[in-house]
């Protein structure tokens, strides 16, 4: 009996076709994939991010409980200064120093070595030391910071931004501020660059107290609550604010807002005049990239017409931005929100003294 052996060759392999075919099929479950992943990626971030700025929200409830008030925009511990009270507060910006309201805040954060760590005496870019203070202030101001920067906006990856302005030496090494104190629906400087002239809002281009999107007094020139008034918890100017001061309610109040520090040499920790974030401009307005001042700058060549961009709160989460409110509780706002419902959460007493009710109804 004759055996027929099979001389066909074996196959150890995929075909050509074979193994496109798995690529295929891998480069589709990737894609779909993907976006599901990233999405978890940047839940977790949001989270984080919320999760600072509550903390920071809180740190401020705990501060207004022991001093019996908020921490000053500018000049805490440098309060009875002259300067700081000259010209309605405006050359306090001058003084230099690193009492702000963000570095009166570091012993509720867990802070209290770096807080007293500073020489309050010296200005925040001072690079001298002494037997009581060994580290310099301008050292201090380039550690990095726990819980202070939103982990979805990738300058946080290296949070001492090199043009930090701290009014007094020019420009200087120091951490950003991603969670800003609340001016309100105020005015930047000059005539309001967002408002719209539909009186149905009662709205125009022009300042004043009774103007729910560039409320202010009209006799300020723009600048940014430095006259003392000012219809949210933060100012650039002397003044402290108490929670007595808000008569909507603290958990219909933003008391903090997240932002960009890259987009504004004075948003910073350090700043002597910190960046305050407006809430008379749309979640997510971002500068313009002919607007953000390079490294080793200061102001850009547009100055104030760019206010309104620069201090808006903003993120780099996809659709919006976190906001805390004056209770500690968190929300995220939407980009889309309704203009003067963003008005209303950034004002302390409205239709009392800072807006009419009839301007937004």
């Amino acid at each position: 009996m004759t055996r027929h052996h099979n001389t066909e060759p074996g196959r150890d392999g995929f075909t050509l076709v074979e193994m496109l075919v798995v690529i295929a099929i891998i480069a589709t479950l990737v894609a779909l994939l993907l976006p599901a992943v990233q999405g978890a990626r940047e839940s977790a971030r949001r989270i984080q991010c919320g999760n600072n700025i509550k903390q920071i929200a809180l740190g401020l409830q705990s501060y207004h409980t022991i001093q019996g008030g908020l921490p000053r925009t500018i000049c805490n511990r440098n309060a009875d200064n002259a300067t700081a009270t000259a010209s309605g507060g405006s050359t306090a910006w001058t003084l230099g120093r690193p009492d702000t309201w963000n570095v009166e805040l570091f012993p509720q954060l867990e802070l209290q070595n770096l807080y007293d760590g500073f020489d309050y005496a010296k200005k925040v870019g001072d690079a001298t030391t002494s037997a009581a203070k060994p580290v310099s202030n301008l050292d201090l101001c380039q550690r990095v910071l726990p819980g202070h920067a939103c982990p979805s906006d990738p300058v946080s990856s290296d949070p001492v931004l090199e043009n930090r302005c701290n009014m007094a030496t020019g420009t200087s090494l120091g951490h950003g501020q991603w969670y800003a104190g609340s001016l309100g629906p105020s005015h930047a400087r000059g005539a309001c660059q967002l408002c719209p002239t539909d009186t149905t809002w009662g709205t125009s281009p022009t300042p004043s107290r009774s103007n729910p999107c560039c409320n202010g007094n009209p006799g300020d020139a723009g600048q940014l609550g430095k006259d003392g008034y000012f219809p949210g918890f933060f100012g650039n100017n002397p003044v402290r604010i108490t929670f007595d001061d808000c008569r909507d309610g603290l958990s219909n109040t933003v008391i903090l807002g997240e932002t960009l520090p890259r987009e504004s040499v004075h948003n910073g920790i350090y700043v002597t005049n910190p960046m305050t974030v407006l809430l008379s401009t749309p979640i997510n307005t971002f500068a313009l990239q002919s607007e953000i001042v390079p490294d080793g700058g200061h102001d850009a060549a547009s100055g104030s017409a760019i206010d309104h961009r620069v201090n808006g709160i903003k993120s780099r989460h996809p659709g919006g931005a976190m906001v805390a409110m004056a209770d500690g509780s968190t929300q995220f706002l939407s980009e889309t929100m309704s203009f003067p419902v963003l008005w209303a959460l950034g004002t302390r007493r409205l239709g009392s003294l800072d807006v009419a009710p009839a301007s937004i109804e």
